[in-house]
């Protein structure tokens, strides 16, 4: 069911497009509603925002964070796509370019890299494969384990892939564990270097099949730094 369009495709678009104006959905009549699904997203997340005093701090980031978490829900469950179709860039230019380009216009200007340039920083791909990689059962638990987090954490997680893709166990506790903590200068220094460590450590070793599992493995990464901090 995904419309799909490519990286050169694109670029004929975007080359057409005015730099001081908003540019306008050109989607297909099936993808009307997720449009207007994801419209109302946007609004209740500004809303959101205007409304917390704990939002304003690092707005950006709650907004992708709140918005990442509508966009989940919303293709998960109403729309049903796959991790295939979520590994499929022109899934995500498609969407990008024709059917919310408006969206990310209002949180990105008329950044190619975010519309459809970069792999990686495809602003649509990244916030659901955040949300993915991060799950935690519900929009609630996961909210709560990331909005300690900021905008260096998504890339630290969405770039680091591993030589075999992600392994989305080992992804989610991390998580889990960091949103447990202070998230301090510290910590943010920590989650970085654990992701490095963690990248090396899953091409010889099976995270699930060593002594008390996927959690202790992740508690052991954390340890190694923290015991080599204070020494």
């Amino acid at each position: 069911m995904w419309k799909l369009l490519s990286k050169s495709e694109a670029l004929k678009d975007f080359n057409k497009w005015s730099v001081d104006e908003v540019p306008e959905p050109s989607c297909e009549r099936e993808m009307l509603e997720l449009r207007q699904r994801l419209i109302e997203a946007e609004e209740r997340v500004n809303s959101f925002i205007n409304i917390s005093e704990d939002s304003k701090n690092k707005e950006d980031y709650i907004f992708d964070l709140r918005f990442g978490l509508e966009l989940y829900n919303v293709l998960e469950e109403q729309f049903e796509i796959t991790t295939r179709d979520a590994s499929n860039d022109e899934v995500w230019i498609y969407l990008s370019m024709k059917v919310v380009p408006d969206i990310i216009y209002n949180r990105w200007g008329m950044s190619d890299t975010r519309f459809f340039k970069q792999s990686r920083r495809i602003w649509l791909k990244t916030l659901w494969w955040y949300i993915h990689l991060s799950w935690n059962g519900s929009i609630e638990e996961t909210y709560n384990i990331l909005k300690k987090f900021t905008t260096d954490e998504i890339v630290q997680l969405v770039e680091r892939s591993g030589p075999n893709g992600y392994r989305i166990d080992v992804t989610r506790e991390i998580m889990k564990q960091f949103g447990n903590r202070q998230l301090n200068s510290f910590d943010r220094n920590l989650f970085r270097k654990v992701m490095k460590l963690n990248t090396a450590r899953v091409k010889i070793v099976e995270p699930a099949l060593t002594s008390g599992g996927t959690k202790k493995y992740v508690e052991e990464l954390i340890n190694y730094f923290e015991v080599h901090a204070r020494i």
